[in-house]
Order: structure tokens, then C-alpha cells, then sequence
């Protein structure tokens, strides 16, 4: 099977890049971004979630107060170290057992499942596609990239509807023997292509609800499930991601180890790189420390940023620095919708 065939184009979608999908406008509970996740959480109306968004708060309740303030990756990244204590302590509260704090974890699973459901939701093939990613995807040839740190289905979604030809869910996630891929129909574009230099890359770094990657003890020859149903009626849907903590376990399955690799390869090789509600976080490290590498001696030619906040910009070009001195041209809009109505009209 020939490797991973990166073009000379790469699209990095952010949080911010789901949240301004013409799809979520005038829903109550949006896409979440990190700092207001527990917001859109309690926006839930929906009788199915109601008893996970009342556990997931009772819990944090407890452990915060009513009045907490808390972010998504800060109670992930929380979970995590008090899992590694409740082992080490002699204490033998209840609340704080190492079971218990599986629970919790569990729990708050549900709830990211639940706030993607009813804020993203994209299970049927007829579902309504945002028209911001199709007028994206209409423009996209074979070989580009797109490189997602969001967990939800909206581009997959936007590329099996509107990737006739070019996208091929087999090949286009960028794991590797594709052969092991169980269930691409469920998401390939009609008429998709055959070989990995046919498709467009969509490369998701921190995992995805449509994703069941094999056991640790099978990573490298398992099957690679891609679900048709991305949640459940009862119970808790199953997928695979990189929990939102402030260490991130990158390089601890092969198969995202790989993705990672990918990812690096089509920034280095870029010439276009367009970043749409997307922003380094102080925290992220290793998305930042990924662009760095790459960029040392990149050919970038064209720098395009979708974001409105200043801040966001200034971090994005401080980490660009190297390809802005080298001449690199910068482009900049507000919001996903903004640099769609560009792409839809002239070159990207």
C-alpha cells in the first residue's frame, strides 16, 4: 500500500470551526468550545440526557461547590490525578475511591457524547450538511489536508456528502493498512477512490466519535471500526479519543502515533495552510510543539486565519514566525463563514 500522499494544501479546524457551522445556528446548546463546555451541557432540554447532565453536575458539585468554574480539560485533566492519588492514598473515602473516580469519568464521557449529540449531530447520511465545511469541501482536490482536534463528525460528514470522487474513508483518515478499516461504507463519499492518492486526508489527531480503535494488546492489526450509529439510546456511546487533559497521551497507540506522523508531514509540505477557529492553547503543547517542528523549513507561501479574537491571531503568528519572515502572505477573517464565502469564489 503506498504511504500517506499529503498535498500542497492544509486546512486545521478548531472548536471554533464546529461552533460557527451553519448547522448550530439558533440551537440552544451549541458546539462546545473548552472554556464553556458545562455551559452548553446544561442547555440540554432533551428527556434522554436528562439524568447524565444531573450526574455529571451532581459530581461536580461535590467536588467544587455550586458556584464552580471549570473548564472541560481542567475536570478531565482533575479525574486523572485524582485517579493516580485515590491508588496512592490510604484513604478509604467513598468519593474518592479509585472506582468511584472511574465512575465519574465514565460520566463525564456520557456527557461530552451527550452535548456533541445534540449540538452536532450527523448519524444519518441525510442529515443537513453545514453549508460552511460543503462550500470547503466543494473546493478541496485529492491529496489535500485536513487536520481536525475535534471530536465531533461534521467534516466527515460534509466530505461523504459533498466528496463525490475525491474522499474515501478507507484511505482518507490516514491510518495505516487501510485494509483493517471496518465499516467505510458507512462514511465514504459516492463513487470513492480507490487508492490513497485519490482522496482527500482528513487527519483527526485527537480522535472522533465515529471512530472504535482496537485494544492496546491488538493496536497495530485489529480492526479499525468506523461507526454507522454515533450514539446510543441507553447507555454510553463507544468511541476512541484523546481525553482533553493537559498531558496528552499522543504516542501511547501506534495508530495516532501514526496520525500524528502524517499530520507533521503535510504541514512541513504545505504551501497553503488555513487555520479556521483554531488557537494554541498555553496548555496544548504538543499541538504547538507539532507546528514548530514542522514549519523549521517549511515552503509556506500563504498563511490564512479564521478567528476573531486578536489574541488568538498574534499566538498564531508567533508560532508561524519562521515561514511570516521568510516572506509568507497572511489572509485573515473573522469566522469559518467568512473564509467560506472567500473559498467559494476564488482560489485557495
Amino acid at each position: 500500500m503506498p504511504p500517506f500522499s499529503p498535498g500542497k494544501r492544509v486546512i486545521v479546524l478548531g472548536a471554533g470551526a464546529s461552533r460557527g457551522a451553519s448547522t448550530s445556528e439558533g440551537k440552544l446548546c451549541q458546539p462546545p468550545l473548552n472554556a464553556d463546555f458545562f455551559t452548553q451541557l446544561q442547555r440540554i432540554a432533551t428527556s434522554k440526557h436528562e439524568d447524565k447532565v444531573a450526574a455529571i453536575v451532581k459530581d461536580i458539585v461535590g467536588l467544587f461547590g455550586p458556584n464552580f468554574s471549570l473548564t472541560m480539560e481542567e475536570y478531565f485533566t482533575q479525574l486523572e490525578s485524582m485517579a493516580l492519588m485515590s491508588r496512592m492514598a490510604a484513604s478509604k473515602d467513598r468519593n474518592f475511591s479509585p472506582a468511584e473516580i472511574r465512575e465519574k469519568r465514565t460520566r463525564l464521557m456520557a456527557a461530552l457524547a451527550a452535548v456533541l449529540e445534540v449540538s452536532t449531530d450527523v448519524s444519518k447520511k441525510a442529515s443537513a450538511v453545514c453549508d460552511h465545511h460543503a462550500a470547503i469541501v466543494n473546493r478541496l482536490q485529492p491529496q489535500d489536508t485536513i487536520i481536525s482536534f475535534n471530536y465531533d463528525c461534521v467534516a466527515d460528514h460534509a466530505l461523504r456528502r459533498g466528496g463525490n470522487g475525491k474522499w474515501s474513508a478507507k484511505y482518507g483518515y490516514g491510518f495505516s493498512k487501510p485494509g483493517r478499516i471496518v465499516g467505510h461504507d458507512n462514511w465514504d463519499a459516492a463513487d470513492p477512490p480507490k487508492k490513497v492518492q485519490g482522496t482527500i486526508n482528513l487527519l483527526k489527531l485527537h480522535g472522533s466519535l465515529n471512530w472504535q480503535l482496537p485494544p492496546a494488546n491488538d493496536a497495530e492489526t485489529g480492526p479499525i471500526r468506523l461507526k454507522q450509529r454515533l450514539y446510543e439510546q441507553n447507555g454510553i456511546p463507544k468511541f476512541t479519543i484523546i481525553p482533553p487533559e493537559f498531558i496528552k497521551q499522543i504516542d501511547a497507540d501506534p495508530n495516532f502515533e501514526a496520525l500524528w506522523r502524517n499530520a507533521e508531514r503535510a504541514i512541513r509540505g504545505a504551501e497553503v495552510i488555513a487555520l479556521v477557529g483554531f488557537s494554541f492553547t498555553p496548555t496544548d503543547l504538543h499541538v504547538e510543539s507539532l507546528f514548530r517542528i514542522a514549519l523549521a523549513k517549511s515552503p509556506l507561501k500563504t498563511l490564512v486565519i479564521a478567528n476573531p479574537s486578536p489574541t488568538d491571531r498574534r499566538r498564531i503568528r508567533s508560532v508561524f514566525a519562521r515561514p511570516l519572515e521568510r516572506g509568507c502572505v497572511v489572509r485573515q477573517y473573522d469566522y469559518l463563514s467568512d473564509f467560506a464565502k472567500y473559498v467559494a469564489t476564488n482560489p485557495f
